[in-house]
């Protein structure tokens, strides 16, 4: 079967890691570099999607009157 990094980044990350263990054992460098290559891709685009809270803005300062 070819692999090709499109088809890779269909799979899931689990998927991914398991394909990329078989390839490792069955000696496929190219396959692995691959694998790779698409799992730094979803830990980038995973801690992009991190939803970080919105900061609370302070209070205004009231204004002194004169």
């Amino acid at each position: 079967m070819d692999w090709t990094k499109d088809r890779i980044q269909t799979l899931s990350k689990p998927e991914v890691k398991q394909l990329r263990a078989n390839a490792e054992r069955l000696q496929e460098p190219e396959v692995v570099a691959l694998c790779d290559e698409v799992l730094s891709g979803k830990a980038k685009a995973a801690k992009a999607a991190v939803v970080r809270p919105a900061k609370a803005k302070k209070p205004a300062k009231e204004a002194k009157g004169v």
